[in-house]
């Protein structure tokens, strides 16, 4: 083993932490390691932390979740997902993150045990099977809680 601990970075996680819950900002502390063969660094987070994405795992599926299944709309949506309150002129109408994500995820770039859907879906079917897929890794309980909540307690076996 050629990699060193080579201290820590913090990152930013956005997304409420539980199922309606408050929508959150936190900071995480992420291991730095360098491999001392070739000199490269790596990080190391948590399950939730996904490289290159502001918000957590659990919040993509949830905000998925309540645009493809419950129905909201992208700006209801962004205000139980986001807790960023002022957004920008474009922003204001319409939230596009959910759209990339769907993409990222036909891209096979997100949730790789996503199974592909039929060319021509719109976003919103495709957010559905989405997070109704990833509501199926969600551990078992009684009485059985919404499909919303599973695609979110789920989030963490669906990476």
């Amino acid at each position: 083993m050629v990699l060193h601990g080579h201290g820590q970075r913090s990152r930013q996680v956005l997304g409420p932490e539980e199922p309606g819950g408050r929508p959150r900002q936190v900071e995480v502390q992420v291991r730095r390691y360098r491999c001392q063969a070739c000199g490269a660094t790596c990080t190391v987070a948590p399950w939730e932390v996904w490289t290159r994405r502001l918000y957590s795992l659990a919040a993509v599926v949830w905000a998925l979740a309540l645009w493809g299944l419950v129905g909201l709309g992208l700006a209801a949506v962004r205000v139980r997902v986001s807790p960023w309150v002022h957004v920008g002129a474009t922003s204001a109408r319409r939230w596009r993150t959910p759209l990339s994500w769907v993409e990222a995820v036909a891209a096979r770039r997100l949730l790789l045990r996503v199974r592909p859907w039929p060319a021509g879906w719109a976003a919103r079917r495709a957010a559905a099977h989405v997070a109704s897929t990833v509501a199926g890794h969600a551990p078992p309980s009684a009485p059985s809680p919404p499909l919303a909540v599973q695609a979110f307690r789920g989030a963490v076996h669906a990476t």
